[in-house]
């Protein structure tokens, strides 16, 4: 009687660290907070450049995929003193969802140490995705003229490269660069009858993310 009580003792008390395990909860989303540099191409000059901020919430989905929720907005300046003597700046914001690919899966195992570490730190990733652009652009040359009629309003799609390093288990930082092209050729406050493309923008980031 005695060895089967000690028996179940050992029993329960190994099992106390196994289901402590087993109910920690995994951690699959996280939020995000970033800035950089932005170019738009407009008929303004060739490029405008300016910068962005950034904020998002993404939410794994499984090994490779993941989903994001954006809101970024720009302040980007042109102008194009040379030809036609114009100069403009536009305010962006945009509200837009992407998906994510990432190449390598998240995972643990042992470093060189023998001490448990996350695998592997750099991770490498590609988004697609696309949402609602609202753009005010504003003309500040001295010939300056009324704007034309135009919705500030258009969709965009984006895609664009990345990559996210680990600095704990809750802790992130990376970088990611993204193309977003537009459904209006005024985002520069500006079209030409000779103009055949819409504008088109890049957004470039480095951001910090939290995971809980």
């Amino acid at each position: 009687m005695k060895h089967k009580f000690l028996l179940v003792t050992l029993i329960l008390i190994l099992s106390v660290p196994v289901h402590s395990q087993m109910g920690k909860r995994v951690k699959l989303t996280e939020i995000q907070f970033g800035a950089g540099p932005a170019f738009l191409f407009g008929d303004i000059g060739d490029l405008g450049i300016g910068g962005n901020i950034a904020f998002g919430v993404r939410k794994k989905l499984d090994k490779h995929f993941a989903v994001k929720a954006n809101v970024n907005a720009a302040l980007i300046f042109g102008t194009d003193e040379d030809a036609r003597g114009m100069k403009y700046y536009t305010f962006l914001v945009e509200p837009t969802g992407q998906i994510e690919y990432f190449f390598l899966e998240e995972g643990r195992g042992f470093g060189s140490t023998h001490h448990m570490r996350y695998k592997p730190k750099l991770r490498p990733y590609l988004y697609a995705g696309g949402g609602p652009l609202f753009f005010f652009p504003t003309h500040y040359h001295e010939d300056a003229e009324e704007l034309d009629n135009f919705s500030n309003y258009t969709l965009i799609l984006i895609g664009g490269i990345g990559f996210v390093i680990r600095v704990n288990a809750d802790w992130f930082w990376g970088f990611q660069a993204g193309g977003r092209l537009s459904t209006n050729d005024y985002l520069d406050g500006y079209s030409p009858k000779a103009s055949k493309a819409n504008d088109a923008y890049i957004l470039t980031q480095f951001f910090l993310a939290h995971r809980f």
